[in-house]
């Protein structure tokens, strides 16, 4: 509907900014930007820049003159302006909550108090945004809320402005890498799981809302770690399963597990298989980008697991309508 919308009544060129996703972990900054030809979507450029060990720690940048600098040379580079960046998973705070029947001037009201039951930070520190579920309650609404520290956001905002990028959103990674990876038709559920060096997220994704997740460590390379993983991916499924809200639900039960990320091959997706019930495959980061079957990537299959977050962020608005 609303793409015969837009088609009718075009937003004005000054809305319809050129935009780059930009993704920095604790090891690479990527860098992805689209265009639009033929009422296709393409890669127009795309990078990856590794950072030296220590410069980020858990999302934590501890270094901002080197991070700086990356996004400088990438805006040289690429020849970018403006740009939507991820925020780290660790420092992120995301919950599913349950508020009262208001109306909806109060909604904002009644999610800030359950920010004060499920963060352990004060609500002035936080920024927070906030998605209204759909369902058949008639009693209550679901919410789903993201939060994070305002300390994190003003790192952030500055290793941005301090490459001379115009910052247009921030993100959090979860979200990011969902969007990429996770098919806007899907109406079930799925995990998400998303490698990068020594960690892995988990990240539950439900009609195409994160509403969980989970980031843990491990020491060394994924393939020396499959037991540890496997175990946190069970723990995982069946916390989810048995949470009330969950149980006798088919569209809440996860059937699928998508694998992301670095550092792993086809042969950990082939041990995951045999230890889950659900079915488990590679992710396709360009599943709601164009159809790989009629478009190559300039990003080989292995490295575009990367870029999921730089990807999920790329993405024009009208995509994913």
């Amino acid at each position: 509907m609303f793409k015969k919308i837009f088609d009718i009544f075009p937003p004005p060129k000054f809305l319809d900014i050129p935009y780059a996703g930009i993704s920095i972990s604790d090891d690479f900054v990527h860098c992805v930007k689209f265009t639009k030809k033929n009422d296709s979507v393409l890669i127009e450029k795309f990078a990856e820049r590794p950072i030296s060990p220590g410069v980020v720690t858990s999302g934590e940048i501890n270094k901002k003159e080197e991070i700086i600098e990356i996004l400088k040379a990438l805006k040289n580079d690429l020849n970018l302006t403006y740009v939507k960046v991820s925020l780290p998973e660790e420092k992120a705070y995301l919950f599913t909550a349950k508020i009262p029947l208001v109306e909806k001037g109060d909604v904002v009201s009644a999610i800030e108090s359950k920010i004060e039951e499920n963060v352990p930070v004060s609500p002035e520190e936080l920024i927070y945004d906030y998605k209204l579920i759909d369902h058949r309650e008639k009693d209550h609404l679901d919410v789903v809320v993201s939060t994070i520290p305002n300390a994190v956001i003003d790192l952030y905002i500055d290793v941005v402005s301090g490459a001379g990028l115009s910052l247009l959103s921030l993100e959090i990674e979860s979200q990011a890498v969902a969007r990429a990876v996770v098919s806007k038709k899907t109406a079930g559920t799925v995990l998400v799981v998303n490698f990068q060096k020594e960690k892995f997220g988990m990240y539950v994704v439900s009609d195409t809302i994160v509403r969980f997740t989970s980031t843990l460590s491990f020491q060394g390379e994924v393939s020396s770690n499959l037991d540890l993983i496997s175990q946190e991916i069970k723990k995982l499924y069946t916390y989810w399963h048995t949470l009330k809200e969950n149980v006798d639900k088919d569209e809440k039960v996860i059937k699928q597990i998508i694998v992301c990320g670095g550092g792993f091959n086809e042969d950990v997706v082939s041990y995951f298989t045999s230890k889950n019930e659900a079915v488990v495959s590679m992710g396709n980061v360009w599943v709601n980008s164009f159809d790989i079957n009629k478009v190559v990537p300039p990003i080989s299959f292995v490295d575009s697991l990367r870029f999921s977050s730089a990807i999920g962020l790329a993405l024009p608005n009208e995509v994913l309508i």
